[in-house]
């Protein structure tokens, strides 16, 4: 058993969906006997247990995903037990999150987005919102970009990037789409959000290594990016001094 595995089984992750890890192809539906999520796609259990331990470790509050998934009920899970921890302590800090552990998660796809919803977890559902957008060719600094026409109105402290599909993206630049199968996707959401982020937000880029130097190249603020070739993931964590008192995250106080 692989110690990735070995994490989510301990996390309890196993009673939303089958960690398969060798399985080549199950059929996306859901299973009334055993309650649990069928994909259509066998999970990526190393990506699962990294996603889970970081939102974990750092005791995430307010959580912004692009791209549904088995993230989404890890991710889920997660703010739940940090929920859990937090309303334990006996003293509380003030903090001025009106979004307290909620995940918002943004998908271009009606289809599996209701597909979703139906089929989350119900003990999680508290936990999260799914929003839905279109999205839509465009530029940043004058460079090929897209963009999703709409967001949840949020400051998270985590995000996850991993969608859109580059075929969800509407319409060309000069006769440039994200149609054509070489293009990579370059989401540019983030560094529009950039100058109203919080100091030590991080982001995780699943994948997606053009468009984690896209945003390096054009973030302005001083994030910290490491890359994990063998994983294939970026982070990136925003390295700034605190703004005051109420610039408060989990990983300081519990």
């Amino acid at each position: 058993m692989s110690k990735s595995r070995e994490y989510l089984i301990e996390e309890g992750i196993d009673q939303y969906f089958d960690l398969e890890e060798n399985a080549d192809y199950v059929e996306m539906a859901h299973d009334s006997v055993s309650g649990k999520l069928n994909i259509p796609f066998p999970a990526d259990l190393d990506d699962l247990a990294r996603i889970h331990q970081l939102v974990r470790n750092r005791k995430s509050f307010t959580i912004l995903e692009f791209g549904l998934g088995l993230s989404s009920i890890v991710m889920a899970d997660a703010l739940m037990k940090n929920k859990k921890e937090f309303d334990q302590l006996s003293e509380k800090p003030q903090i001025r999150n009106n979004h307290m552990f909620q995940l918002f998660s943004v998908d271009s796809d009606h289809n599996w987005m209701n597909h979703s919803k139906t089929n989350f977890p119900e003990r999680l559902k508290s936990f999260i919102s799914f929003h839905h957008s279109t999205l839509s060719i465009g530029t940043f600094n004058d460079r090929i970009c897209h963009y999703y026409n709409s967001l949840p109105d949020i400051v998270p402290d985590f995000i996850y990037l991993d969608g859109p599909s580059p075929k969800d993206v509407k319409g060309d630049l000069n006769g440039l789409t994200f149609q054509c199968d070489e293009r990579t996707v370059m989401s540019a959401d983030i560094l529009r959000m950039e100058p109203v982020l919080l100091p030590e937000t991080m982001i995780l880029v699943d994948g997606r290594t053009n468009n984690a130097r896209f945003l390096k190249n054009n973030f302005q603020r001083n994030f910290e990016m490491k890359w994990d070739k063998k994983s294939d993931t970026t982070t990136f964590e925003l390295k700034e001094e605190r703004l005051g008192k109420y610039n408060i995250l989990g990983f300081d106080f519990y």
